[in-house]
């Protein structure tokens, strides 16, 4: 690929970062009583039915001219 190291140093770190958040929420949520980690994995599921779904509102956008025509 031959990037310079400081980049595959940075992008290393990154993901090492990456790694260790998620780990430290694998471990809070093992932590959790039952009913609180059901109700956020309930969650969970619904904010990603939701972004998957297609049906995005978008808002209505009116083209103008540079010219003002």
């Amino acid at each position: 690929m031959d990037a310079a190291s400081f980049v595959i140093d940075n992008l290393t770190a990154q993901i090492t970062s990456y790694e260790d958040v998620a780990a430290k929420m694998r471990e809070r949520m093992a932590a959790m009583p039952k009913d609180e980690h059901t109700e956020l994995e309930e969650a969970a599921a619904v904010l990603r039915r939701v972004r998957a779904g297609g049906d995005h509102k978008l808002l209505p956008l009116t083209v103008v001219a540079e010219n003002g025509e």
